[in-house]
């Protein structure tokens, strides 16, 4: 496992390596003749109905009120400036983007006390509207070595951002991405805050799970993903979340054609381990998961295994949804020592003369989730685990999406999806359904 030193040096050296071998892009115009403006507009509309012991709580004069539905319905607007890059050996460029969310259900009755769908204030009203600077970024590339540095969006098995909600969640760091090595691609990156997608302004970083009260200084990773000749792909990444856990992963897969069908095999892998003041507690974990996804013409079956061993949450860093397994849905199956078996079948309808519609309908089905064992010492943060010893849960769910593909709407998408989820006493997400309606619209300006 990397130092914060070897991380710097990684960067450093990678940096170097590309400068050794720069290259003139031919395609590239420069600063401004490659930049780009769009205005995307996103239409969010979220509805929960509790079920059983699931209940939505909301803050009264007279006590805590306890609720059956929650609704979120927001229109979100999010600003994009890309910049080319200037000439030269190095060249620099700059990335902006301006989020904004206006609440368009405003009733506290409505928001049910709030939820990471919907923003609300400690009195438990509906926020009318915020606005942040969602991505504020100096790029200078080398050859194809590209470095970043402020806050941005990366997607990794260690740090990823999640766009599941009006607008999409960001970090502040310093991230790195090579290509200069055919079928090689090296990611490094070093984040010291998260920008929620429910909110203004930035936060520590901190586990999903637990108390959001632990905070960490960063969370550092690097690692690479190969592709060869022959059609295998693999990853490897270490990554460091300061003072709470190291953390390691592989990846390793194939496509092959058995016949008229096409098979996808994926393996993934995760070891975590605590570390530094361990101000989580004792973490001691490994995940697992194999997705097979064959597919015939326009039809897709995906089946996913996947396995905790460990008696706390396989956990990530808030916000940033980076957990590369087969099983995640609207639960994503990483209780303690959870086994989950998923299937998900998915058409595209451009072979009925369709294009742009794609549906999918799945079902998950979680067991023997056990945490009655689980020990963290004086920090641990899980302690709510000790409850669950042999939980189960299982969702059902359908998903539908629609691109215009041409003419004055094109490329607007509308996106509906309803989830059916039922668990047993102590199981995280309880008993609950949702209905989302989401409707995305781009203006490119220039």
């Amino acid at each position: 496992m990397y130092r914060n030193g070897n991380l710097a040096l990684f960067t450093a050296g990678s940096l170097a390596a590309a400068i050794s071998t720069s290259q003139v892009n031919a395609q590239e115009q420069g600063f401004l003749e490659d930049s780009s403006l769009t205005l995307n507009t996103r239409h969010w509309y979220s509805h929960e109905v509790g079920h059983k012991a699931t209940y939505f709580k909301l803050q009264t004069p007279d006590g805590v009120r306890k609720l059956r539905d929650r609704t979120a319905w927001l229109q979100g607007f999010r600003l994009d400036f890309v910049s080319g890059f200037t000439n030269g050996p190095v060249k620099f460029g700059l990335d902006l983007s301006t989020f904004s969310a206006v609440a368009l259900e405003r009733s506290r009755t409505a928001a049910a006390g709030g939820s990471n769908r919907m923003l609300v204030d400690k009195d438990g009203d509906v926020v009318d509207d915020w606005s942040k600077l969602g991505i504020a970024a100096l790029k200078f590339k080398v050859a194809d070595t590209l470095l970043k540095v402020g806050r941005q969006q990366v997607r990794t098995p260690m740090m990823s951002y999640t766009d599941t909600r009006t607008l999409p969640s960001t970090f502040n760091g310093i991230s790195l991405e090579s290509h200069d090595i055919e079928g090689l691609t090296i990611k490094s990156g070093y984040f010291d805050r998260g920008s929620p997608r429910t909110g203004a302004g930035s936060e520590d970083l901190s586990p999903t799970y637990g108390s959001r009260l632990v905070t960490s200084a960063f969370n550092a990773y690097a690692g690479a993903d190969y592709l060869t000749v022959g059609g295998w792909r693999s990853s490897a990444y270490v990554s460091r979340f300061d003072d709470i856990w190291d953390r390691e992963y592989l990846g390793l897969g194939k496509k092959s054609a058995w016949g008229p069908v096409n098979v996808d095999v994926q393996l993934d892998a995760y070891n975590t381990q605590s570390s530094g003041r361990e101000i989580a507690g004792n973490i001691n974990q490994q995940a697992y998961g194999l997705t097979i996804t064959p597919r015939w013409r326009n039809h897709t079956l995906k089946f996913g295994l996947q396995q905790i061993k460990g008696d706390e949450y396989f956990d990530y860093p808030a916000e940033s949804n980076a957990i590369s397994l087969p099983n995640t849905m609207l639960s994503f199956y990483n209780g303690p020592n959870e086994r989950s078996i998923g299937v998900n079948y998915s058409t595209d309808f451009v072979a009925y003369g369709l294009p742009g519609l794609t549906t999918s309908l799945w079902y998950i089905k979680g067991m023997g989730i056990d945490g009655s064992h689980y020990n963290g010492g004086p920090n641990g943060i899980y302690t709510s685990v000790l409850k669950q010893q042999g939980e189960s849960h299982y969702e059902v769910g359908t998903y539908a999406s629609y691109t215009v593909q041409s003419g004055t709407f094109k490329n607007i998408s509308l996106i509906a999806n309803y989830s059916w989820h039922r668990a047993s006493q102590y199981q995280l997400e309880g008993n609950l359904e949702e209905f989302r309606l989401i409707v995305n619209v781009p203006i490119k300006i220039f």
